[in-house]
């Protein structure tokens, strides 16, 4: 069966590129709120934690609000709801208005990224890999839009408000020319899935999704942040080096996706963390512009293929079990999302950030132990006899 890009799958991919923007905007405008409001590094780790907070309540109630109202109303309504966070960002003042205004946004976008994860998959049925795997790729390109936006908008003076509220132009563009668009809620069968107990591999795989989360969401919140500690530059510098991160994680899902088609996603994994590693000790020891700017790249090369690639691998331990194992999947990752980013700005607090982004090799580790434990479990049961 023939891959079909239709007006729905175009429409699902640009209001998750949009979402992958906002989502990725806290971690970036961070070193903005820290100097124009005086804050903590554990403050200012709030800023991405709440988003991540809010997600999680999104992930507990997105079935029951899509049984009450319909998918349609619940994609068109979160994305309305997240538009309106952000205005709330935009507008605060205080840190409690812009922490306040991205639980909001967690929320929202959470129920959002959802509802358009289920509404490719149930639309493009067996081809529902293809389609994830670009809305991924979509997401990836919203980050690189996202450091230009920044970039952009601190050139002409503008600030990084006027980048996050040039991004209300995709909702309220893709509401106006497919307002009229079917989005149906299909007819589900009621089954015992959820009953059944996850195989222990699937935890051991899911406590490695958990690492990798963690180590994507201490570079995307505190990057910028350890750059302009690191090199001495300004907060607006320090954003333009990220680009670096943000296009290797593009470059590296691109090529990840079309290695995964001939090569074990095992030994893919593998590779992605070792390159991880390189990149973060390469990150770690700068002093420079130019050493952080190669370090972020190897470690986006890297980082970009860690979630898809241990999803992957993670949901086909039970692959009789695949709504209840990436339930729980989409669960430890949003956990990981919360805590990591706190845990760094509390550690930076009480010793430096350069001390406090030691979680990340030590996080990249218990990954490479967890996969290896996996591996081996897969190979034992190839090998097993019926």
């Amino acid at each position: 069966m023939e891959f079909s890009r239709d007006r729905l799958t175009w429409v699902a991919y640009g209001l998750l590129a949009w979402f992958a923007y906002l989502q990725a905007a806290p971690g970036l405008i961070v070193g903005h709120l820290r100097d124009e409001f005086g804050l903590s590094y554990s403050t200012g780790g709030l800023h991405v934690a709440a988003f991540a907070a809010g997600a999680l309540v999104a992930g507990l109630a997105s079935g029951p609000i899509e049984r009450a109202v319909g998918r349609r109303a619940l994609f068109w309504g979160s994305a309305a709801l997240m538009a309106l966070g952000a205005v709330g960002l935009v507008a605060g003042r205080a840190a409690q208005a812009t922490i306040g205004s991205l639980f909001v946004m967690g929320i929202a976008g959470g129920l959002l990224l959802v509802t358009i994860q289920a509404l490719l998959a149930d639309h493009h049925g067996e081809r529902r890999a293809v389609a994830l795997t670009e809305a991924n790729v979509a997401a990836s390109v919203a980050y690189v839009v996202l450091i230009g936006a920044l970039s952009l908008a601190a050139a002409a003076g503008a600030g990084w408000r006027a980048a996050v509220l040039a991004s209300l132009a995709v909702p309220a563009l893709a509401w106006w020319f497919n307002r009229r668009l079917a989005i149906a809620t299909p007819a589900r069968q009621a089954t015992a899935d959820g009953r059944r107990r996850l195989p222990a591999a699937f935890w051991v795989a899911a406590t490695m999704l958990f690492c990798t989360t963690a180590v994507e969401w201490c570079i995307t919140a505190w990057g910028a942040s350890f750059v302009e500690d690191a090199a001495n530059v300004s907060a607006d510098a320090a954003v333009s080096v990220m680009v670096g991160y943000f296009g290797g994680v593009v470059a590296g899902r691109v090529a990840g996706s079309g290695l995964a088609r001939r090569h074990s996603v095992h030994r893919l994994l593998a590779l992605a963390l070792v390159i991880s590693a390189v990149g973060f000790a390469i990150l770690w020891s700068s002093a420079s512009s130019l050493q952080a700017l190669l370090g972020l790249a190897l470690l986006g090369v890297g980082i970009g293929n860690l979630f898809p690639l241990g999803l992957s691998v993670t949901v086909a331990l039970a692959p009789d079990q695949a709504q209840q194992a990436s339930g729980k999947a989409v669960f430890m990752t949003s956990f990981a999302v919360l805590l990591a980013p706190l845990t760094v700005g509390t550690l930076a607090d009480a010793t430096s950030l350069t001390a406090a982004l030691a979680v990340v090799p030590v996080a990249l580790a218990c990954a490479a132990t967890g996969l290896t434990i996996v591996t081996r479990t897969a190979r034992r049961e190839a090998v097993r006899p019926l």
